[in-house]
């Protein structure tokens, strides 16, 4: 299994093919900004390096990024030109799972129930979910299953190698370096916690984020896909 960031990574991977029509810093035609759609500078500097991805966008962009950064309004990675457009081939399902800002399953949340012994409503397609702490020198996960039933096979397979190949990812290596991945992960209410989405061929996965130390950092929640579309 292999974990991405979507769409960083491919962004990443088409501006080292359009780099490559500048020689030595200039470009006879020059490719198109990812971000906007217009025409980059024929003479690579004057164009600017992407704050959210190794890749250069125009210099306008490059000014807009500027102040959005500013602002903590960044324009997700999703909404640039090169995405809406279609302009790059989306990864295969199945080969690769992606960490997307977007949440495609809103109605696992529409159906839920009430635990035992607990006041807040869980979905009732959850799985399991789990929840990790970085103490300064490593991760330490704990596993809670509020049902109480055993997954089948399949989903256990799918939850043991989600979670081993995320926590191998760069970002994870200490909870400084997931504090800098934050800023492609969808923002919320608070400054100090953040979103993303995957899936895999049976799961839902919502990761939630928490970049405050001495506390939870990772929740990561597994949902069966089967037992949404049973709800519907």
């Amino acid at each position: 299994m292999k974990i991405i960031l979507y769409p960083k990574e491919l962004l990443e991977m088409a501006w080292r093919k359009d780099k490559k029509l500048y020689v030595d810093d200039d470009a006879a035609e020059p490719p198109k900004c990812l971000r906007c759609g217009a025409v980059l500078a024929a003479h690579l500097p004057i164009n600017a390096l992407s704050r959210y991805a190794n890749v250069y966008i125009c210099e306008s962009c490059g000014m807009d990024e500027a102040l959005r950064d500013a602002a903590r309004k960044p324009i997700p990675l999703e909404e640039w030109e090169a995405i809406k457009q279609g302009w790059l081939p989306k990864p295969e399902k199945g080969r690769i799972c992606c960490l997307t800002t977007n949440c495609t399953f809103e109605e696992v949340f529409q159906h839920t129930y009430t635990p035992p012994m607990q006041i807040i409503k869980r979905p009732v397609s959850e799985v399991v979910y789990s929840r990790s702490d970085y103490d300064g020198y490593k991760w330490w996960t704990t596993w809670h299953n509020e049902r109480g039933q055993k997954p089948a096979p399949e989903l256990v397979a799918e939850i043991d190698k989600f979670q081993n190949t995320l926590f191998k990812l760069p970002a994870f290596r200490t909870l400084d370096t997931m504090k800098r991945f934050c800023r492609y992960a969808q923002p919320t209410n608070g400054t100090t916690e953040f979103n993303l989405y995957s899936e895999t061929e049976h799961l839902y996965i919502w990761i939630r984020l928490i970049t405050r130390f001495r506390d939870y950092n990772v929740y990561v929640h597994y949902y069966d896909k089967n037992a949404v579309e049973g709800t519907q």
